[in-house]
């Protein structure tokens, strides 16, 4: 097993009765300002001997005791007579069963080994290493106990595990119950080798628990001797601090480092807080950097089609000029088409991609030239409505110039010019029949008589 040479610890503090109300405030941590433990493992604290009310029991039992030998001493001077020190003794009551002394009549016993000794049992972040240290105090439970009852018996009252601390160990009381030399029951620490010297309890705890392969702590008493026998200033006395003095230290110390780490906890959440604080900053600027660059996105994309629907109203405006594009009506109203000259020419693919790029322009040059088309060609159907119906009058009036002439011919030459009469009469229907298809009323109302030059006379043949 190693053990890295790690010491058994063994502590000694003397107890007196008034304390064990404390002791179990402690134990039962209902007075634990100053300590560091953790509260989710305090159940796994346990009793290793006596019961839950073995303090009450002590403090009965040491009463019971102060109180028998009041009666034994009172029963005495009554048998002797004493009247004067009876008096005297139930004025100052009984008295308490130990010889007055610095450390009190009782003793705790701590018993634990360094933190990292349980924790080398196993690696402590996997299930595997909590058990192995797990089985490791288990062990080093089992040898405590046998230590504590080999060496002091019965007169251990108590002795629990503490596991929710940072150290597993382990607390032990001990009642060292005795008789003086008059058979009166007192108290007598000094009953017990391991007391009367503490190097002695140092010794034997060693060889106890080098079954867990611990060792002995530093013999530091030993050393001082063999130190000041050869003449020389030996190192200079450990001085033991009570216990409850130690932990007050201990709290006191981890308390500062608490109201440290709290200091530090708060100044990182200020600068926290200021990062947090530039970072929304950094990001509504970088909100409002983005919408701007959008806004200026979407006015370069409007700028865009602008000049893409300006192009290709000019695009088709080139086309129409030069006969690649033409101007055909549908339902939706005139559309622009590419003329067999813009198929055949390589020029009009540039204009016809140029037009594509935009709907709208499309759209747009459709309407604007759409319009000035029916315009033109309106005024080109008034035109030619005007000079047709000028010719129409000017061929009326030769028809009725050559009816007069004819009219003077004689019968044979009048019947000779029947068939040229006739296809110039032809002529004449067809032209008003023009006329009136494009919406036209007959000229001149009865001016499109067609009869023949021998119309007064319909049966001369």
């Amino acid at each position: 097993m190693t053990t890295n040479n790690h010491p058994i610890v063994l502590r000694f503090e003397g107890l007196r009765p008034e304390q064990l109300s404390r002791f179990e405030l402690h134990r039962l941590r209902k007075q634990m300002y100053g300590y560091e433990f953790e509260p989710r493992r305090t159940r796994f604290n346990k009793l290793l001997i006596g019961s839950d009310t073995w303090a009450k029991e002590a403090l009965a039992e040491i009463d019971g005791m102060r109180m028998e030998n009041f009666a034994t001493e009172l029963t005495k001077l009554t048998k002797r007579k004493r009247i004067g020190e009876i008096k005297k003794r139930m004025i100052e009551g009984p008295k308490d069963p130990w010889r007055p002394s610095k450390h009190g009549p009782m003793r705790e016993v701590i018993i634990t080994a360094h933190a990292d000794w349980f924790a080398a049992a196993g690696d402590q972040s996997t299930w595997r290493g909590m058990m192995a240290k797990r089985r490791r105090e288990k062990h080093f439970e089992d040898l405590a106990i046998g230590w504590l009852t080999y060496n002091f018996g019965e007169d251990m009252v108590h002795a629990r595990a503490d596991r929710d601390e940072k150290t597993y160990h382990i607390h032990a009381v001990i009642l060292p119950r005795g008789e003086d030399q008059h058979g009166r029951p007192m108290l007598i620490p000094s009953k017990h080798d391991a007391i009367r010297s503490y190097e002695h309890a140092q010794d034997i705890a060693g060889i106890w628990f080098a079954q867990a392969g611990l060792v002995r702590g530093e013999a530091r008493a030993f050393a001082s001797r063999q130190t000041r026998a050869a003449g020389m200033k030996g190192p200079d006395p450990v001085e033991h601090k009570p216990t409850w003095k130690w932990r007050q230290e201990v709290a006191t110390e981890l308390w500062s480092e608490r109201i440290e780490l709290n200091a530090r906890s708060s100044d990182l959440d200020a600068r926290e807080t200021a990062l947090f604080e530039a970072e929304s900053a950094v990001n509504a600027d970088t909100a409002k950097v983005q919408a701007r660059s959008d806004a200026v996105g979407a006015r370069e994309t409007v700028a865009q089609d602008m000049v893409d629907e300006a192009d290709s109203v000019l695009a088709a405006a080139e086309g129409l000029a030069e006969d690649y594009f033409e101007l055909k009506e549908n339902a939706n109203g005139p559309r622009l088409a590419v003329t067999e000259t813009g198929k055949a020419s390589g020029s009009a693919k540039t204009l016809i991609q140029r037009v594509a790029k935009s709907k709208k322009g499309r759209r747009r040059a459709e309407g604007i030239f759409g319009r000035v088309w029916s315009t033109m060609r309106t005024r080109a159907r008034g035109e030619a409505k005007e000079k047709l119906i000028e010719e129409f009058d000017q061929i009326e009036t030769t028809r009725e110039a050559l009816m007069d002439i004819v009219k003077e011919l004689p019968p044979a030459i009048r019947q000779n010019l029947g068939t040229t009469w006739k296809a110039v009469a032809k002529q004449v229907v067809s032209l008003q029949q023009l006329l009136l298809k494009r919406g036209h009323s007959a000229v001149d109302g009865g001016r499109s008589d067609t009869t023949s030059p021998d119309g007064p006379k319909p049966d001369e043949k």
